[in-house]
C-alpha cells in the first residue's frame, strides 16, 4: 500500500484551537467543572469527559436532559461564570512560543478558533500573553465544532484556502471540525490526525525542517537494528510491530529519521542482509501490512523512514541464484560474478572474504567459481551486468512508491569489482590496521581490485537521480576514514550523505578525536555523524566503559549536534549502553562463529525498555540474551530521572531543535580557540565547547550564554549561563548568540 505523508511546506496558514492546544487552561477548567458539577448533582469524572472539546450548553443539554433550553442555556451560562471568575494559573501551553516565533520567522498566518465565548476567549489568550491576528470564538459561529464553521471562517478572514491550513487541535470534535472543513490536521494528547504531536514546539520544528532543502540537512537520524529493538508477538525476535509501539519514544527523543536494517524476506543466516526478495517483507519482521503500519505512523509524528539497501550481494536463496547457479546458459547467469579456476584448480585471484578464506566458492553443477566478498552464502551481484542494474533500479522505484523515504546502502562503495579481476596487492607490514584472526587476513591486502572502484560513482548517480525524482534520501556505507576520499562519494551528484566512521573506529584520545572531526568537517558538509553501529563495539566501551565512557561520548554528541549533515544515534545510544555480554554458547553472529572474540552480538543485545522479564524486549525467551543490562539501564528508569543518559541528550537535542534557525545559515563550521584547554567549535550562532579531558577546566569564559549543559539539566534557553565557569572532566555546553 502506498503511503502519502502530509507535506508540511505547502502549508500557508495555522490554525489554533485554545483551551489544551495553544493555552494551558486546564487547572482552571478542571476547577470550574468539578464545582458546576457538582451544584448540579452530577459525576464530577462524567462531566470532565464530556466537557473536553464541547461547548457548555452542549454538555448541559446531554448531561441534564431533563432541562428545557432556556434552562440548559442558564446551566451554560453558571458554567461560564465559573470560568470566569478564575484565571489564575492560565499560561501558553509548552513550545507554544516556539511555535509563534516559528510562525513569525517563516512569515505563516495564524488564528484561533475555539469553543469559548469571546469574554472567556480574550481572558485566557491574555493571561497566556498571546495576542492572535485572527480570533474566532462562539459569539461569531452558528454552530460549535465538531462544525466546521468555525474553521472555515478563520480560513477565509486569513484570505488562505482550507487547503492551505493545518488545524492543531486536542480534542476529538475539534479534529472532525478540521477535516470536515477539509483541512489537514494536528493532533496532540496522543490523538489522531494527519500529524501527531508531543507537543507544539515540535509542530515548530517540523514546520520549519519543512522548509529547509533537502530534509535531511542536519536531520537527527535513528538507527534500528530490527531483530533487537522490539518483539511484539512474543517470540523472541524483534520486528516491525515492535517499532511501531515505540515511535513515541524516538519522538519524545527528537528522531527526525528512523533507519530499520533489513527486512526482506530472507533466511537470516546474516539476520537480514541476505536478501533473497527485494521486494517481499520477510514474515518475521510481521510482513507487508506491518510495514505499512509503520509507514503510516510515522509519516504521523513528521518521521521519515529509510530501509537498508543490500544490493551488493544477495542471499544464494534468491530466486536469482537459484537460477543462476543452474546453467551457465541461464538467462540469469550474469547477475553474478563467475570464473573459471585457475590453472591449478583454485579460486580464480587472491580475492578473501570479510569471514575468513577465499572470496570465491566451487559450484560442481557448472564447474565455475563465484564470488563473496562475505559468506558463500552470500553470492556477489555483477554491477557490470545492464540487466541487473535495471532490476535493482527497479527496485528502489518500487519502495519510494510504496512509501520509503530513502535507503541506507549497504557496502556502497563495494558494488562494482575490477573488470579483469586483478590481484590485490599485500600492504607493508606498517600500514596493516590491528584486528585479529580472519578479519586481520583480510586487513593485510591492499583492496585497489574488489572494492572502491571508480564506476561505482555512476550506479551512485543513476540511483540519485531516482531518489530525487521522489524527495528520497540515499546515505552510503562507506568505510573509509579519510574524510577527503569519502567526500567524492557525495560530491557532484552522486550520495547525498556518507557516514563517517572515524568516531566508530577510534578509542578514547581527545587529540586525535578533535583533529579528525576537524578535518572531517573541512571535507565535507555532507557527511553523516556517527559514533557507533551494528557492526562495531559501542561507544561507550571503546571511550573507556561505565561512566567515563557515558561522559565521554555525550561529550562527543554535544561537539556532533553543531556539525552539517546528519546526526545519526544507534539504537541504545540514548541509554549510554555499552557492549552486552553474550555467553560463548549464546552465539550467533556468523563472524564471532568464525572467530571466537569478535562476535557483533554483543552490540546487538535486545533493548532495554523496563524492568522486569526480558526488560520489556520481549514476553518470550530473547533471540539474543539481554547482555547482562540492569533495571538502570532501561529506558523507563531514565525517563523518571532529569540527570539520566537519556534525558540529557533529549535536552541536548531539543536545544539544537529549538535553535536549528541559528544553524541553518550556514554551513561553515570554524574551531575556536578559547582561553583555555577546551575544544570549541562554532556554526552560525552556536557554539560547542567541551572538555575532553580527565582533569577539570577551571575559569572557563564563555563567548556566548550557556543554553545547554551536560552536567546541569537547570541550564536551558529559559536559565541560560554566563560568565566564566569551571568545566568537570568530559563536561560540555552549547552556547547562543542573545
Amino acid at each position: 500500500m502506498e503511503q502519502r505523508r502530509l507535506d508540511l511546506a505547502r502549508v500557508k496558514g495555522v490554525l489554533l484551537d485554545m483551551d489544551g492546544t495553544l493555552v494551558d487552561s486546564d487547572g482552571t477548567v478542571e476547577r470550574a467543572w468539578s464545582a458546576w458539577a457538582r451544584e448540579y448533582g452530577l459525576d464530577v469524572e462524567t462531566v470532565l469527559t464530556a466537557a473536553h472539546g464541547h461547548p457548555a450548553v452542549r454538555v448541559a443539554r446531554s448531561l441534564l436532559p431533563g432541562l428545557g433550553e432556556e434552562a440548559a442555556k442558564a446551566a451554560a451560562q453558571r458554567q461560564y461564570e465559573l470560568e470566569y471568575a478564575d484565571a489564575s494559573d492560565v499560561t501558553a501551553a509548552v513550545g507554544a512560543r516556539d511555535l509563534l516565533a516559528a510562525l513569525d520567522r517563516m512569515g505563516l498566518a495564524w488564528a484561533v478558533v475555539t469553543t469559548s465565548d469571546d469574554r472567556l476567549a480574550k481572558q485566557r489568550l491574555h493571561a497566556a500573553g498571546i495576542d492572535p491576528p485572527v480570533l474566532v470564538t462562539l459569539d461569531d459561529v452558528r454552530a460549535a465544532k465538531p462544525n466546521p464553521e468555525g474553521y472555515l471562517r478563520a480560513a477565509a478572514l486569513l484570505g488562505i484556502a482550507p487547503s492551505a491550513c493545518l488545524v492543531v487541535e486536542d480534542s476529538p470534535p475539534g479534529l472532525a471540525a478540521g477535516r470536515a472543513a477539509g483541512i489537514p490536521t494536528a493532533a496532540l494528547r496522543g490523538l489522531d490526525g494527519d500529524l501527531r504531536l508531543p507537543d507544539l514546539g515540535h509542530l515548530a520544528h517540523l514546520l520549519e525542517r519543512s522548509r529547509v532543502r533537502p530534509w535531511w540537512r542536519d536531520a537527527v537520524g535513528y538507527q534500528v537494528y530490527l531483530p533487537s529493538f522490539a518483539d511484539a508477538d512474543g517470540d523472541g525476535w524483534g520486528d516491525l510491530a515492535g517499532v511501531c509501539s515505540h515511535l513515541d519514544h524516538l519522538t519524545r527523543l527528537g528522531v527526525e529519521v528512523l533507519w530499520l536494517t533489513p527486512f526482506f524476506r530472507s533466511p537470516m543466516r546474516d539476520h537480514g542482509y541476505d536478501v533473497a526478495d527485494h521486494r517481499a517483507v520477510d514474515p518475521s519482521f510481521g510482513g507487508d501490512t506491518a510495514l505499512d503500519e509503520l509507514l503510516a505512523q510515522a509519516h504521523r509524528r513528521g518521521m521519515r523512514v529509510i530501509g537498508d539497501l543490500v544490493v551488493n550481494h544477495t542471499s544464494d536463496a534468491h530466486p536469482w541464484f537459484t537460477a543462476a547457479a543452474s546453467s551457465r546458459t541461464d538467462p540469469y547467469r550474469d547477475h553474478y560474478i563467475w570464473r573459471d579456476p585457475a590453472p591449478d584448480g583454485g579460486p580464480p585471484n587472491n580475492w578473501l572474504s570479510h569471514f575468513g578464506g577465499p572470496a570465491w566458492t566451487f559450484s560442481p553443477a557448472t564447474g565455475q567459481y563465484y564470488l563473496h566478498l562475505f559468506r558463500p552464502e552470500q553470492p556477489d551481484l555483477n554491477w557490470r551486468d545492464p540487466a541487473l542494474a535495471a532490476e535493482i533500479d527497479a527496485v528502489l522505484e518500487y519502495w519510494f512508491e510504496r512509501g520509503l523515504d530513502g535507503f541506507r546502502i549497504d557496502t556502497a562503495a563495494y558494488l562494482v569489482k575490477d573488470a579483469d579481476l586483478r590481484d590485490n596487492p599485500s600492504l607493508p607490514a606498517g600500514q596493516v590496521l590491528p584486528a585479529r584472526g580472519v578479519t586481520m587476513d583480510w586487513r593485510r591486502q591492499d583492496h585497489r581490485h574488489d572494492i572502491h572502484q571508480p564506476d561505482v560513482h555512476a550506479v551512485h548517480e543513476r540511483w540519485r537521480r531516482i531518489a530525487d525524482r521522489h524527495g528520497a534520501f540515499l546515505v552510503g556505507e562507506v568505510y573509509e576514514l579519510d574524510p577527503r576520499v569519502l567526500a567524492r562519494f557525495v560530491e557532484d551528484e552522486r550520495l547525498h550523505s556518507s557516514f563517517w566512521f572515524g568516531l566508530v573506529e577510534t578509542g578514547w584520545d581527545p587529540e586525535r578525536i578533535a583533529a579528525m572531526l576537524e578535518a572531517a568537517t573541512t571535507a565535507s558538509s555532507r557527511l553523516s555523524w556517527v559514533q557507533g553501529n551494528h557492526d562495531r563495539s559501542r561507544a561507550v566501551t571503546r571511550f573507556g566503559g561505565g561512566e567515563p565512557g557515558r561522559r565521554r561520548s555525550m561529550a562527543l554528541h554535544v561537539l556532533m549536534a553543531l556539525l552539517p549533515g546528519t546526526f545519526w544515534l544507534f539504537q541504545g545510544e540514548e541509554l549510554g549502553l555499552g557492549d552486552g555480554h553474550v555467553p560463548a554458547e549464546r552465539t550467533v553472529d556468523p563472524l564471532g562463529a568464525a572467530e571466537p572474540g569478535e562476535s557483533r552480538d554483543v552490540v546487538r543485545t535486545p533493548m532495554p525498555w523496563r524492568p522486569g522479564p526480558g526488560l520489556g524486549f520481549t514476553t518470550g525467551r530473547p533471540w539474543l540474551p539481554d547482555g547482562g543490562r540492569g533495571e538502570p539501564d532501561t529506558v523507563a528508569v531514565q525517563a523518571d530521572d532529569p540527570a539520566s543518559h537519556l534525558n540529557t541528550l533529549s535536552r541536548l537535542l531539543a536545544t539544537r531543535r529549538r535553535l536549528a534557525h541559528l544553524l541553518a545559515a550556514t554551513d561553515d563550521v570554524s574551531r575556536i580557540a578559547l582561553d583555555a584547554p577546551v575544544v570549541a567549535y562554532r556554526r552560525g550562532g552556536l557554539w560547542a565547547v567541551a572538555n575532553l579531558r580527565d582533569t577539570p577546566v577551571a575559569d572557563v569564559e564563555l563567548p556566548a550564554a550557556a543554553v545547554f549543559d551536560t552536567d546541569d539539566p537547570a541550564v536551558g534557553l529559559d536559565r541560560p549561563r554566563t560568565g566564566r565557569v569551571r568545566l568537570a572532566p568530559y563536561q560540555a555546553l552549547v552556547l547562543a548568540a542573545r
